[in-house]
């Protein structure tokens, strides 16, 4: 399929995390460089969350309201090599010290030639792939683009990667994103796009009551199609009610008839199923209608997880997500409709977070989402909270 993506586009740098509203920890800790000297301020967040700290003139920092679970702990200082440090919090606060290393020069990051390509198309491709071209991407920006090193091949293919945190505004959400960008790869001619990089959300000063009342409407309106609202409506059994529209999605079988002398193909379709086609492919999609048999795609697990542990593909139409479907009288898939296919089972949290992105594989609508559409996982509507 063209124009497809790891999931770790929508959840990058997400982590296994056990949920707990009755109890919260904290994490504090102390930045330093090999030879002891405190590093200040250094960037210390949660990656793809809204919590994160700055270290003090000593070095040290916390990070409070944090849920049993293991934590990948990102620390950045310029000059020094950022380091992600998986940590986790069971039952008790933590601490943690971090000795960076300085970075060493690339040579990839200083020489320029012909051959790299013109910076200012490579500019414009990266930000139409990487930010996206919807409204809320029209209201974003990137504040220090002279961090991105880009490389485009003689195929075409443009390459990147941050040498430190980049800056992004997001006007439409009301987020100012810090993003360190470790992987990028977009190819013009497929679009095929792929990115891995760890995200910290910071919620901007609302200039009136009314920019603040846009943003909650255009984050919650995020939300209700989102791939994490998804996973968390699934774990709790409620996507009829919600307004998915979920099918069991195989490749047809095509039957050669003999007809006047030739031969035609005939794709069997069965009597509760239809033809779609979705991107450059046709599939036979059933229906889980009115009913979802639940036993066949998840397990429950203790401490309100479950695994996605189905097989084959599951396409979810999330059109009407925002309103509840009634019907699938005369149904068509939505624009907002995705396929699901799994490398292997994967474990779900009851925040929506899967503890191996990389085994989940999408298609569809979910992976056209862009940084102007990312939510931070902590994000829960007024009616969740």
């Amino acid at each position: 399929m063209k124009k497809t993506v790891a999931l770790v586009l929508l959840f990058l740098g997400l982590f296994r995390m056990g949920y707990s509203q009755s109890k919260s920890w904290k994490i504090t800790g102390k930045v330093q460089n090999e030879t002891g000297n405190p590093l200040s301020p250094a960037s210390v967040f949660i990656s793809n969350s809204t919590k994160g700290a700055l270290t003090d003139s000593i070095g040290k920092f916390t990070i409070n309201g944090l849920s049993n679970g293991n934590y990948n702990l990102i620390v950045s200082f310029v000059g020094y090599e950022t380091q992600i440090y998986p940590v986790a919090v069971n039952g008790k606060n933590d601490s943690v010290l971090f000795v960076m290393k300085e970075n060493a020069k690339e040579l990839q990051d200083v020489v320029v030639s012909l051959k790299n390509g013109n910076r200012n198309d490579q500019l414009k491709t990266f930000r139409k792939a990487f930010l996206g071209t919807d409204k809320n991407a029209k209201q974003a920006q990137i504040l220090n683009e002279d961090l991105l090193k880009m490389h485009t091949d003689p195929e075409g293919k443009l390459t990147a990667h941050s040498s430190d945190m980049l800056t992004i505004v997001n006007k439409a959400l009301g987020y100012q994103i810090k993003y360190l960008l470790k992987e990028f790869s977009y190819d013009k001619k497929s679009g095929d796009l792929h990115y891995l990089g760890y995200p910290l959300f910071e919620e901007m000063k609302p200039s009136s009551k009314s920019q603040l009342k846009d943003w909650q409407e255009n984050r919650e309106k995020i939300y209700q199609t989102s791939l994490l609202r998804f996973y968390r409506t699934l774990g709790k059994r409620e996507l009829i009610q919600k307004g998915y529209i979920v099918g069991d999605l195989m490749a047809p079988e095509e039957e050669k008839l003999a007809i006047g002398g030739g031969v035609t193909k005939k794709i069997n379709v069965p009597s509760n199923g239809f033809l779609i086609t979705l991107g450059n492919h046709q599939y036979v999609d059933t229906l889980l209608w009115p009913e979802i048999p639940y036993y066949r795609l998840i397990t429950a697990l203790p401490g309100h997880k479950y695994r996605l542990n189905f097989s084959g593909m599951l396409s979810v139409d999330a059109t009407k997500a925002t309103g509840g479907v009634k019907s699938t009288d005369y149904y068509k898939p939505g624009a907002k409709t995705s396929i699901i296919t799994l490398k292997q089972p994967v474990e779900i949290n009851e925040n929506g977070l899967p503890d191996d992105p990389s085994k989940v594989i999408i298609y569809g609508f979910w992976i056209d989402s862009r940084i102007a559409d990312l939510l931070p996982f902590d994000y829960h509507p007024p009616d969740e909270k």
